[in-house]
């Protein structure tokens, strides 16, 4: 029987004191579909789609106002600036969800439904002992996915 920790995989991670623009250039070059943020004892604080990200860098336009529209559209040339001197604290989303966590013996499908009810594309697999928590690794849509269905 597979286990959530025969699907985790190794899963690139940032810190809340990390440079905000770091974070995002890393986002970029793993092409991930979430930010996977530790705190300062290594533990999953928060797993972020980077959708949601996008929305902190651009300002909320209604289509109907040509005026938001433009303004919004003046300030999407400054996103790399919004990043400048910030944290990866500071570029979270204000509601901040708490992260999606499973333990090495839960199923794929306890898996899947943790992604579903985050509606989020990644979960970290932890393992507790005592108050210490060790992650080991996270699990994708696209692994669970090809967990399902099989591969290409």
């Amino acid at each position: 029987m597979t286990l959530a920790r025969d699907l985790a995989r190794p899963y690139p991670t940032v810190r809340v004191d990390d440079d905000a623009q770091d974070a995002a250039r890393l986002l970029i070059r793993e092409r991930l579909p979430a930010l996977l943020v530790l705190d300062q004892v290594d533990c999953p604080y928060a797993i972020v789609p980077t959708a949601q990200l996008l929305g902190t860098l651009t300002p909320e336009s209604d289509p109907l106002d040509p005026l938001l529209t433009l303004i919004a559209d003046r300030l999407d040339d400054g996103a790399q600036e919004t990043l400048s001197g910030r944290s990866v604290a500071d570029w979270l989303p204000r509601r901040r969800a708490t992260p999606g966590l499973v333990g090495p013996e839960d199923s794929p499908s306890e898996v899947a439904a943790l992604m579903t009810r985050k509606d989020c594309p990644v979960v970290a697999v932890i393992e507790r002992d005592g108050g210490a928590v060790t992650l080991l690794g996270a699990i994708t849509a696209n692994v669970l996915l090809e967990h399902f269905i099989g591969g290409p």
